[in-house]
């Protein structure tokens, strides 16, 4: 019989968990008060401050989540979980090569991903435009070509594709900026893009 940890905690008092329960069950408001409240007394306590900053998230409250997410920083420079909704802030704001930033501090931390990959989707304004990490194979042509409708080509978003194993569109971003810079380094790593897709098609065979 498996063990509910988090509702065994709750149940005995531990803070944390109780706001955890009420987060579970998307009762956001009853999470944030109870957050505000108990890291008054305990601002040290991360794994509060982390489900209060998921609950301001998830009530639409971006500034505030922000800010605590910023905090969760300071503790703990490389808090993955605090790294991701940053991304998903900034990109939810346009600001899509900073997102970037966040998302690749994130796989210098974690380069093996463990499962994790990026798949870029542009979902509607009411859902906000978010980054979803998670568990993708390489993306079908139809993703490709959502990515060629992304208003921006960098090194960074080409690399961190590559890191996940998306040879094909690293592959389309690293040619297309190498025609508009004749870059060694970006040469040499369209080659390595290359070889990863003949690998992997080979593999596919």
């Amino acid at each position: 019989m498996e063990i509910d940890l988090s509702a065994e905690l709750a149940s005995k008092g531990y803070w944390p968990a109780m706001a955890f329960e009420y987060f579970k069950d998307k009762k956001y408001s009853k999470a944030i008060e109870l957050c505000q409240m108990r890291l008054k007394e305990n601002p040290e306590i991360l794994s509060g401050r982390i489900i209060y900053a998921r609950a301001l998230f998830q009530s639409g409250q971006n500034e505030a989540a922000e800010t605590q997410f910023y905090k969760i920083l300071q503790e703990d420079p490389n808090n993955l979980m605090a790294l991701k909704f940053i991304g998903d802030l900034k990109f939810r704001n346009h600001d899509e090569e900073t997102a970037f930033s966040y998302y690749s501090r994130i796989f210098q931390i974690n380069p093996y991903g463990f499962g994790i990959s990026c798949l870029i989707e542009d979902k509607p304004v009411e859902e906000t435009r978010i980054l979803s990490l998670q568990g993708k194979k390489e993306p079908s042509a139809s993703v490709g070509d959502n990515l060629r409708r992304i208003p921006f080509r960098t090194e960074t978003l080409a690399d961190l594709l590559m890191l996940q194993g998306h040879a094909r569109m690293a592959l389309d971003m690293y040619m297309e900026l190498l025609e508009l810079n004749n870059n060694l380094r970006i040469k040499e790593k369209l080659e390595r893009a290359q070889e990863l897709l003949k690998y992997k098609e080979k593999k596919n065979v």
